[in-house]
């Protein structure tokens, strides 16, 4: 049976703010409960609860100031529940083997991805996720070198890096995903255990930090077999 991975917990947590707020357990100038209470009451780490927290008051609900208790500044408008597009990979355990790290001098496209300066190095990590012992998927993600510095400490045990981004304090706020069908080569072949030419999913993604500026873009080409993709339409 296969196992479908969840929404993101801060997202979860964030949800359940925006529900009291919206049936008024929380009206708009009112303090919510402090980060302690809320780790209390939901039993999460307080890097979940500050990415929550942070991801609303971008979107003007909380308002958050050094020394004071969070306030609901507006009623928000955001709708809950899971994003119009979903995807996830399929099977009960993952993991994840790092097959190269290291810093690039000179990559264009990646640089340009990632709107860095032309003498700006990019941090390349080449991983294979795993699911159930067996790899589903070859994956290259570029990010600026100050986060490659963060990211090279657990990206052999991380299966979804930004939960551990988070712990460092960098958040992300938007995810863009460009979805096509690829040709595995012959090296993508040998990794995945497939015939080269085989066919794959590729996966383009550029993330976007609270700055709107990108900290990551990556490939990653799924076995088709492994991966599961959703669009929902409506409210």
């Amino acid at each position: 049976m296969t196992k479908q991975r969840k929404l993101p917990l801060y997202v979860q947590i964030k949800n359940k703010l925006v529900t009291n707020i919206k049936e008024g357990v929380w009206q708009p100038g009112e303090a919510i409960p402090s980060e302690s209470q809320l780790i209390e009451q939901y039993n999460v780490s307080r890097t979940t609860i500050r990415q929550a927290i942070q991801d609303l008051a971008q979107k003007n609900v909380l308002e958050t100031r050094r020394g004071a208790p969070t306030r609901v500044r507006n009623e928000p408008q955001i709708e809950l529940g899971n994003p119009g597009i979903i995807h996830h990979e399929l099977g009960t355990d993952f993991d994840v083997k790092v097959l190269r790290a290291e810093t690039l001098k000179e990559h264009y496209y990646a640089s340009y991805q990632l709107q860095l300066e032309e003498n700006e190095d990019v941090y390349l990590i080449e991983r294979l996720r795993i699911a159930d012992n067996k790899p589903i998927a070859f994956q290259r993600m570029f990010v600026p070198l100050p986060i490659g510095e963060k990211v090279t400490t657990f990206s052999a045990e991380a299966f979804d890096i930004f939960p551990k981004l988070g712990e460092h304090n960098i958040h992300h706020t938007n995810i863009r995903e460009l979805v096509s069908a690829s040709n595995a080569t012959q090296y993508e072949a040998d990794l995945l255990g497939i015939i080269p030419g085989g066919a794959l999913i590729d996966i383009e993604r550029t993330t976007l930090g609270i700055d709107s500026q990108p900290i990551e873009y990556s490939r990653t080409r799924y076995l088709p077999e492994f991966f599961h993709y959703r669009v929902e339409i409506g409210k």
